[in-house]
Protein backbone atom coordinates (compact mmCIF):
# COMPACT_ATOMS: atom_id res chain seq x y z
CA UNK A 1 0.00 0.00 0.00
CA UNK A 2 2.45 2.51 0.65
CA UNK A 3 4.33 1.74 -2.71
CA UNK A 4 1.06 2.46 -4.14
CA UNK A 5 0.63 5.64 -1.94
CA UNK A 6 4.60 7.12 -2.78
CA UNK A 7 4.17 5.94 -6.85
CA UNK A 8 0.90 8.18 -6.58
CA UNK A 9 2.78 11.06 -4.83
CA UNK A 10 5.29 10.79 -7.67
CA UNK A 11 2.80 11.24 -10.64
CA UNK A 12 1.12 14.18 -9.04
CA UNK A 13 4.45 15.84 -8.57
CA UNK A 14 5.44 15.55 -11.92
CA UNK A 15 2.41 16.56 -13.51
CA UNK A 16 2.08 19.51 -10.96
CA UNK A 17 5.73 20.86 -11.44
CA UNK A 18 5.59 21.80 -15.27
CA UNK A 19 1.98 23.28 -14.91
CA UNK A 20 3.16 25.13 -11.95
CA UNK A 21 6.03 26.40 -14.44
CA UNK A 22 3.81 27.03 -17.09
CA UNK A 23 1.55 29.49 -15.03
CA UNK A 24 4.99 30.90 -13.77
CA UNK A 25 6.16 31.80 -17.37
CA UNK A 26 2.95 33.05 -17.93
CA UNK A 27 2.93 35.97 -14.98
CA UNK A 28 6.42 36.99 -16.66
CA UNK A 29 5.95 40.52 -17.79
CA UNK A 30 8.11 40.97 -21.62
CA UNK A 31 11.71 40.79 -20.80
CA UNK A 32 13.33 43.89 -21.13
CA UNK A 33 16.06 44.54 -23.72
CA UNK A 34 19.29 42.85 -23.10
CA UNK A 35 23.07 44.45 -23.58
CA UNK A 36 23.31 43.44 -26.32
CA UNK A 37 20.32 44.66 -27.93
CA UNK A 38 19.90 48.23 -26.52
CA UNK A 39 22.06 49.88 -28.54
CA UNK A 40 21.31 47.97 -31.55
CA UNK A 41 19.63 48.75 -34.81
CA UNK A 42 18.03 47.66 -37.73
CA UNK A 43 16.84 49.05 -41.43
CA UNK A 44 14.03 47.87 -43.75
CA UNK A 45 15.73 45.76 -45.91
CA UNK A 46 14.42 47.57 -49.24
CA UNK A 47 17.68 46.81 -50.65
CA UNK A 48 20.50 44.01 -50.24
CA UNK A 49 22.01 43.41 -47.21
CA UNK A 50 25.41 43.79 -48.61
CA UNK A 51 24.38 47.24 -49.69
CA UNK A 52 22.97 48.37 -46.45
CA UNK A 53 25.48 47.53 -44.53
CA UNK A 54 27.61 50.00 -46.72
CA UNK A 55 25.05 52.64 -46.43
CA UNK A 56 24.21 52.93 -42.96
CA UNK A 57 28.06 51.89 -41.25
CA UNK A 58 28.99 55.61 -41.44
CA UNK A 59 25.67 56.33 -39.59
CA UNK A 60 26.32 53.74 -37.50
CA UNK A 61 29.82 55.21 -36.74
CA UNK A 62 28.44 58.59 -35.88
CA UNK A 63 25.78 57.23 -33.03
CA UNK A 64 29.34 55.37 -31.30
CA UNK A 65 30.98 58.70 -31.88
CA UNK A 66 28.39 61.06 -30.57
CA UNK A 67 26.99 59.09 -27.97
CA UNK A 68 29.68 57.47 -26.44
CA UNK A 69 27.60 54.40 -26.55
CA UNK A 70 28.36 50.34 -28.43
CA UNK A 71 26.07 50.88 -31.42
CA UNK A 72 25.29 47.77 -34.12
CA UNK A 73 23.77 47.31 -36.95
CA UNK A 74 21.66 44.03 -37.44
CA UNK A 75 20.38 43.19 -40.28
CA UNK A 76 16.89 41.06 -41.16
CA UNK A 77 16.26 39.39 -44.52
CA UNK A 78 12.22 40.10 -44.46
CA UNK A 79 9.30 43.00 -43.85
CA UNK A 80 8.09 40.30 -41.36
CA UNK A 81 11.59 39.46 -39.58
CA UNK A 82 12.48 43.07 -39.11
CA UNK A 83 8.93 43.40 -37.61
CA UNK A 84 9.26 40.77 -35.05
CA UNK A 85 12.97 41.57 -34.15
CA UNK A 86 11.92 44.88 -33.35
CA UNK A 87 8.56 43.85 -31.58
CA UNK A 88 10.30 40.87 -29.71
CA UNK A 89 13.26 43.61 -28.59
CA UNK A 90 16.06 41.91 -30.49
CA UNK A 91 16.55 45.19 -31.51
CA UNK A 92 16.08 48.22 -30.40
CA UNK A 93 15.42 51.11 -32.55
CA UNK A 94 14.68 50.06 -36.17
CA UNK A 95 14.21 52.33 -39.69
CA UNK A 96 10.90 51.52 -40.94
CA UNK A 97 8.65 52.64 -44.20
CA UNK A 98 5.78 54.16 -43.05
CA UNK A 99 3.46 50.57 -44.26
CA UNK A 100 6.09 48.42 -41.28
CA UNK A 101 5.83 51.84 -39.42
CA UNK A 102 1.88 51.08 -38.82
CA UNK A 103 2.52 47.16 -38.64
CA UNK A 104 4.58 47.71 -35.59
CA UNK A 105 2.29 50.12 -34.05
CA UNK A 106 -0.65 47.51 -34.65
CA UNK A 107 1.00 44.77 -33.39
CA UNK A 108 3.37 45.32 -30.50
CA UNK A 109 2.62 49.24 -29.55
CA UNK A 110 6.18 50.48 -30.82
CA UNK A 111 6.19 54.54 -31.42
CA UNK A 112 8.13 56.23 -33.80
CA UNK A 113 10.65 58.50 -32.14
CA UNK A 114 12.47 60.52 -35.48
CA UNK A 115 11.21 60.82 -38.81
CA UNK A 116 13.63 61.33 -41.67
CA UNK A 117 12.91 64.41 -43.75
CA UNK A 118 13.04 64.20 -47.40
CA UNK A 119 15.51 67.12 -49.85
CA UNK A 120 12.49 69.46 -49.73
CA UNK A 121 12.54 69.75 -45.95
CA UNK A 122 9.26 68.28 -45.31
CA UNK A 123 8.65 64.48 -43.99
CA UNK A 124 7.14 62.85 -47.04
CA UNK A 125 8.00 61.23 -49.66
CA UNK A 126 6.73 60.09 -53.52
CA UNK A 127 6.87 56.90 -55.19
CA UNK A 128 7.26 57.13 -59.06
CA UNK A 129 6.21 54.64 -61.94
CA UNK A 130 9.22 54.59 -64.10
CA UNK A 131 10.26 52.93 -67.72
CA UNK A 132 13.03 52.80 -69.81
CA UNK A 133 10.79 52.16 -72.84
CA UNK A 134 10.76 55.30 -74.86
CA UNK A 135 7.13 53.96 -76.43
CA UNK A 136 5.86 53.74 -72.94
CA UNK A 137 4.43 57.35 -72.52
CA UNK A 138 1.24 57.02 -70.18
CA UNK A 139 0.42 54.50 -67.70
CA UNK A 140 -2.13 53.11 -70.11
CA UNK A 141 0.62 51.82 -71.94
CA UNK A 142 1.48 49.02 -69.57
CA UNK A 143 -1.10 47.18 -70.42
CA UNK A 144 0.07 43.34 -71.02
CA UNK A 145 3.83 44.76 -70.40
CA UNK A 146 6.20 43.72 -67.70
CA UNK A 147 6.15 45.32 -64.43
CA UNK A 148 8.54 45.46 -61.63
CA UNK A 149 7.55 45.00 -57.55
CA UNK A 150 9.05 44.66 -54.34
CA UNK A 151 6.42 42.69 -52.12
CA UNK A 152 5.23 44.82 -49.55
CA UNK A 153 7.31 47.94 -50.17
CA UNK A 154 5.24 50.81 -49.85
CA UNK A 155 7.28 52.69 -52.49
CA UNK A 156 8.01 49.67 -55.24
CA UNK A 157 4.43 47.76 -54.64
CA UNK A 158 1.47 49.08 -52.70
CA UNK A 159 1.56 53.00 -54.12
CA UNK A 160 2.81 52.04 -57.75
CA UNK A 161 -0.22 48.96 -57.63
CA UNK A 162 -2.75 52.05 -56.84
CA UNK A 163 -1.69 54.31 -59.05
CA UNK A 164 -2.34 51.66 -61.64
CA UNK A 165 -5.36 50.77 -60.57
CA UNK A 166 -6.63 54.12 -60.75
CA UNK A 167 -5.21 54.13 -63.95
CA UNK A 168 -7.62 51.53 -65.24
CA UNK A 169 -5.33 48.73 -64.80
CA UNK A 170 -6.01 46.05 -62.69
CA UNK A 171 -3.59 42.54 -61.88
CA UNK A 172 -5.08 40.96 -65.11
CA UNK A 173 -3.80 43.45 -67.10
CA UNK A 174 -0.37 43.17 -67.37
CA UNK A 175 2.22 40.72 -65.90
CA UNK A 176 3.83 41.47 -62.23
CA UNK A 177 7.40 40.55 -61.80
CA UNK A 178 8.58 40.26 -58.00
CA UNK A 179 11.92 41.22 -57.17
CA UNK A 180 13.65 40.78 -53.09
CA UNK A 181 14.88 44.50 -53.36
CA UNK A 182 14.66 48.06 -55.30
CA UNK A 183 18.51 47.81 -56.21
CA UNK A 184 16.94 44.87 -58.28
CA UNK A 185 14.29 46.27 -59.63
CA UNK A 186 16.46 48.71 -61.03
CA UNK A 187 18.93 46.49 -62.63
CA UNK A 188 15.68 44.75 -64.23
CA UNK A 189 14.53 47.90 -65.67
CA UNK A 190 17.79 49.43 -66.77
CA UNK A 191 18.56 45.33 -68.62
CA UNK A 192 14.77 45.81 -69.63
CA UNK A 193 13.72 42.52 -67.57
CA UNK A 194 10.71 44.56 -66.99
CA UNK A 195 9.43 47.86 -69.12
CA UNK A 196 8.04 49.70 -65.93
CA UNK A 197 8.40 49.32 -62.31
CA UNK A 198 7.65 51.77 -58.66
CA UNK A 199 10.37 53.33 -57.06
CA UNK A 200 10.85 55.78 -54.35
CA UNK A 201 11.55 59.30 -55.92
CA UNK A 202 15.27 59.47 -53.92
CA UNK A 203 16.46 56.26 -55.97
CA UNK A 204 14.79 57.19 -59.02
CA UNK A 205 16.74 61.09 -58.77
CA UNK A 206 19.72 58.72 -58.83
CA UNK A 207 19.05 57.02 -62.31
CA UNK A 208 16.70 59.52 -63.85
CA UNK A 209 20.32 59.60 -66.23
CA UNK A 210 20.37 56.66 -66.82
CA UNK A 211 17.22 56.87 -69.24
CA UNK A 212 14.57 56.37 -66.56
CA UNK A 213 11.59 58.00 -67.26
CA UNK A 214 8.84 59.30 -65.04
CA UNK A 215 5.19 58.33 -65.87
CA UNK A 216 3.58 58.60 -63.15
CA UNK A 217 3.94 60.27 -59.13
CA UNK A 218 1.78 59.33 -56.37
CA UNK A 219 0.71 61.63 -53.51
CA UNK A 220 3.07 62.43 -50.82
CA UNK A 221 3.10 59.82 -48.20
CA UNK A 222 4.65 59.55 -44.71
CA UNK A 223 8.58 59.49 -44.90
CA UNK A 224 10.61 56.73 -43.12
CA UNK A 225 11.51 56.76 -39.44
CA UNK A 226 12.80 55.12 -36.26
CA UNK A 227 10.74 53.76 -34.08
CA UNK A 228 11.61 52.13 -30.82
CA UNK A 229 11.05 48.54 -29.54
CA UNK A 230 8.17 48.14 -27.29
CA UNK A 231 10.28 47.71 -23.96
CA UNK A 232 13.85 49.99 -25.34
CA UNK A 233 14.71 51.84 -22.54
CA UNK A 234 12.96 55.78 -22.39
CA UNK A 235 16.90 56.94 -22.03
CA UNK A 236 18.19 54.49 -24.55
CA UNK A 237 14.82 56.13 -27.09
CA UNK A 238 15.70 60.04 -25.63
CA UNK A 239 19.89 59.86 -26.42
CA UNK A 240 19.04 58.67 -29.78
CA UNK A 241 16.33 60.88 -30.49
CA UNK A 242 18.23 64.29 -29.27
CA UNK A 243 20.92 63.07 -30.86
CA UNK A 244 19.44 62.65 -34.48
CA UNK A 245 16.86 65.84 -34.19
CA UNK A 246 20.13 68.21 -32.98
CA UNK A 247 21.17 67.87 -36.49
CA UNK A 248 20.33 70.31 -38.99
CA UNK A 249 22.00 69.70 -42.36
CA UNK A 250 20.14 72.56 -44.00
CA UNK A 251 21.70 75.13 -41.49
CA UNK A 252 24.73 73.35 -40.29
CA UNK A 253 28.05 73.13 -42.59
CA UNK A 254 29.09 70.85 -40.00
CA UNK A 255 26.14 68.37 -39.97
CA UNK A 256 26.01 68.68 -44.00
CA UNK A 257 29.06 67.77 -44.05
CA UNK A 258 29.03 64.71 -41.30
CA UNK A 259 25.77 63.39 -43.01
CA UNK A 260 27.45 63.90 -46.96
CA UNK A 261 28.20 59.60 -46.90
CA UNK A 262 24.92 58.69 -45.24
CA UNK A 263 22.07 57.03 -47.39
CA UNK A 264 19.47 59.29 -48.85
CA UNK A 265 16.83 58.39 -46.89
CA UNK A 266 18.76 60.05 -43.77
CA UNK A 267 21.09 62.82 -44.60
CA UNK A 268 18.48 65.30 -45.08
CA UNK A 269 17.70 65.86 -41.08
CA UNK A 270 14.87 64.52 -38.63
CA UNK A 271 11.82 65.88 -36.93
CA UNK A 272 9.88 64.72 -34.26
CA UNK A 273 6.60 62.90 -35.00
CA UNK A 274 3.39 63.88 -34.54
CA UNK A 275 -0.59 62.82 -34.21
CA UNK A 276 -1.28 63.51 -38.19
CA UNK A 277 2.09 61.80 -39.08
CA UNK A 278 0.65 58.37 -36.81
CA UNK A 279 -3.15 58.97 -38.13
CA UNK A 280 -1.36 58.75 -41.86
CA UNK A 281 0.89 55.61 -41.71
CA UNK A 282 -2.37 53.58 -39.81
CA UNK A 283 -3.93 55.09 -43.38
CA UNK A 284 -1.60 53.68 -45.44
CA UNK A 285 -1.72 50.26 -43.99
CA UNK A 286 -5.40 50.24 -44.71
CA UNK A 287 -4.54 50.71 -48.25
CA UNK A 288 -1.68 48.23 -47.68
CA UNK A 289 -4.24 45.18 -46.06
CA UNK A 290 -6.59 46.07 -49.54
CA UNK A 291 -4.00 45.65 -51.97
CA UNK A 292 -1.91 42.45 -50.35
CA UNK A 293 -5.45 41.00 -50.31
CA UNK A 294 -5.35 41.33 -54.06
CA UNK A 295 -2.21 39.99 -55.00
Amino acid sequence: MNTVLRLACLILCLIASPLASLRAAEAEPAAAPTADSEYTLTVIPFYGAEKIWALYTPFIDFLKQSTGKPWSLKLFSTHKAVIDGLCSDQVALALLGPVPMARVMEQCQAQPVAVALGKDGTPFYHSVIVSTDPAVSSLDRLRAKRIGFFKGSTAAHILPRAMLRQSGLNTADFIPVFYEGQDQIVNALLTRQVVAAGLKETLFAKFKNDGLRALAISEPVPNFAFAAAPNARPETKKLFADTLLRLKPTANTSDQQQMAAWDDEIKNGFTPPTDTFRAAVRDLLALTNEIMRED
